[in-house]
């Protein structure tokens, strides 16, 4: 019995200690490979992990879940979520998401089951108290060292910065990404340096690693992370000004204040200077003004983001349903900005649209329940480490405020949630009757088995073969010569897919048919594709979510009249206007599709609407005015 024990114990705890080494992964042979190959391996982990603490804690009472005011934040997270998702507008597209993002509700679920896991199987802790959290962390530290030291070969040149430009972003493909991910380290390696501050040796080793990790975040001229840390830090040393446990802390906590000041104020008496002008980083900063803030998405996207939370305040939209708010209050003004919005760019109005206000407080709840962790009475840290994580907490909530969270950041506040819910001392949630081995033999390990393998083969490996077959349908289109391939490959991805990735693969289908149908394959293999391609539009159209998606009716309208159904795709196109009136590209497919049919007149009045209600596009719309009347003679 001791020995199946043990062997669960080592499956979780290599699983685990692999979670921090889940930034570095990227796969080239992935869609989304920055994205997709982190989550996959992830969900893997979790759901072989958790697979196996079901049957330990069955095992081992002391394995079963403790109470505190964190798990009860988290629980109410999921099921306030949980619910928004089911009562909102795309319940599925809410569950599992998509490729590009790979969120959804499926991860809420996964990023439950880890804290389950690490906080029940860390808490007992036969090492002694907290050495398996330790080690944990300092993994971690380890893992954001040697990302630091890709990072110092990006900086240098020696390695691609994957985004292009001059802000690095390591293994993730997104200088944010990398911000959150260096932010939330800097104050776990401080944390660990405080404790360890009587020996010198560690102390140079986390000082160091520290140093490197600001100068990556520096680097990564990411604006919302680097205020964060400031603000992190300017939190951290209030704090501490009336420390009574240690006179060097408050002293230097006067010391950090007053740089902060001396730093704040230099730069912005030099924010004018040529050093600063000149600075890819620095002037990101000393450019930021009324006029620009006017010019960023945001500046868009944070007052429609409002307006959705008002229409449906109680629970909101459900996740990844954002564009439908987007598309509802769109305005031409915003065409020089990316098309499509699918974030608030704001974590907090982000749950206020997904979840409405139950959604918002749950997950401000969370914040609330790790500060009275770190904060309550009974609690076994020094004032000054109750400091340092309360500034990772500030730094983290402010760099929010302009971002969106990914998978590492829930990671890592997941695990941040679960390390100060060890550190209770909670009682164990629920009791079971007596339960022998040979029951969880004969019940327990066949069900959990069958669960474990239907999930990896539903959750994974169908979506993983799905998206394989996608990107090797769109190289196969890019590919000179090797075009014949992509519409085998865009039928088996479609075939694999179900749920997740099905609404991108039938977007890359319609997006690719026009390439298909006109290159050199033989009329049978265009006319079988042409039928797969309409009959995969019109399945998507038979999911409720997509007939009221704008993005979709006008994929499927730009397709249908690529491939000369003209009347039909003005069912789609018009239904695209109706959902999205204020959007440029519609008219002009409109228009396109009326200049098809002969209809000369209509066309024209189409693009002389455009040009009233986007006057930045009057010229472009006389241009094409000019050339349907001549045409027309």
């Amino acid at each position: 019995m001791e020995m199946n024990k043990q062997i669960l114990r080592n499956i979780i705890f290599i699983g685990l200690f692999l979670v921090p080494f889940i930034p570095f992964l990227v796969y080239s042979g992935f869609f989304f490979p920055f994205i997709t190959t982190k989550a996959f391996t992830w969900r893997i982990i979790i759901e072989i992990v958790f697979a196996s603490w079901i049957l330990l804690a069955f095992l081992d009472a002391n394995y079963r879940p403790k109470k505190s005011v964190i798990l009860y934040a988290v629980l109410s997270f999921l099921v306030v979520i949980g619910l928004a998702n089911i009562f909102g507008v795309a319940p599925i597209k809410s569950f599992w998401s998509g490729f590009e993002r790979m969120e959804g509700f499926i991860t809420l679920l996964h990023l439950g089951m880890f804290f389950a896991v690490i906080s029940s199987v860390f808490n007992v802790d036969p090492a002694g108290s907290g050495a398996s959290w330790r080690r944990w962390w300092n993994v971690s530290l380890a893992a954001s060292f040697l990302m630091v030291l890709f990072c110092l070969l990006q900086i240098i040149g020696l390695k691609t910065i994957n985004q292009g430009g001059v802000r690095v972003d390591g293994t993730f493909g997104n200088a944010i990404y990398l911000a959150v991910y260096m932010l939330f380290h800097i104050f776990i390696a401080l944390f660990f340096m405080w404790r360890q501050w009587k020996n010198v040796a560690f102390r140079w080793v986390y000082g160091l690693l520290i140093v490197s990790q600001i100068l990556v975040l520096y680097y990564t001229a990411t604006r919302g992370a680097i205020l964060g840390l400031l603000g992190g830090v300017l939190v951290m040393a209030v704090l501490n000004i009336r420390n009574r446990e240690d006179l060097f802390v408050r002293k230097a906590s006067m010391a950090v204040l007053i740089g902060l000041a001396i730093l704040v104020g230099g730069f912005w008496a030099m924010r004018n200077a040529d050093f600063v002008t000149r600075s890819p980083v620095l002037s990101r900063f000393s450019s930021l003004n009324t006029e620009e803030i006017k010019t960023q998405g945001r500046y868009f996207v944070w007052p429609i983001a409002f307006e959705g939370f008002k229409e449906r305040p109680l629970l909101g939209w459900g996740q990844e349903n954002f564009s439908y708010v987007f598309q509802e209050h769109y305005i031409p003004e915003m065409y020089h900005l990316e098309p499509w919005f699918d974030r608030a760019h704001n974590i907090f109005l982000d749950w206020a649209v997904a979840g409405g206000i139950l959604g918002l407080l749950s997950y401000l709840f969370l914040y609330v329940a790790l500060l009275f962790s770190i904060w309550r009475r009974s609690g076994d840290m020094s004032h000054t480490e109750k400091s340092i994580l309360t500034g990772l907490m500030a730094a983290y909530f402010f760099h929010n405020f302009f971002v969106f969270d990914h998978l590492i950041s829930y990671i890592l506040f997941f695990s941040l949630l679960a390390y100060m819910h060890c550190r209770s001392e909670g009682k164990i949630l629920f009791e079971l009757r007596s339960i022998t081995e040979t029951q969880v033999k004969a019940i327990v390990l066949p069900a959990v088995s069958i669960l474990l393998l239907l999930s990896l083969y539903f959750v994974n490996i169908k979506p993983i073969m799905a998206n394989i077959f996608l990107i090797e349908a769109i190289k196969s289109v890019k590919t000179p010569g090797e075009i014949a391939a992509a519409p085998q490959y865009f039928m088996k991805a479609f075939r694999a897919s179900h749920y997740l990735g099905r609404p991108e693969i039938v977007e890359h289908i319609t997006v690719n048919s026009a390439a298909i149908l006109t290159s050199d394959i033989s009329m049978e293999e265009r006319n079988a594709f042409f039928s797969f391609a309409k009959d995969a539009v019109a399945n998507q159209e038979e999911d409720g979510a997509q007939e009221g998606d704008a993005r979709y009716q006008l994929m499927a309208g730009s397709f249908l009249s690529t491939t000369g159904l003209l009347d039909e795709a003005l069912v789609h196109l018009e239904r695209a206007r109706e959902l999205m009136p204020g959007k440029p590209q519609i008219y002009l497919e409109i228009a396109n599709v009326f200049l098809n049919k002969g209809d000369y007149q209509t066309a024209i009045e189409t693009l002389l609407y455009l040009g009233e209600i986007s006057p930045a596009h009057k010229e472009q719309v006389d241009g094409y005015v000019r050339q349907i009347e001549d045409a027309a003679k």
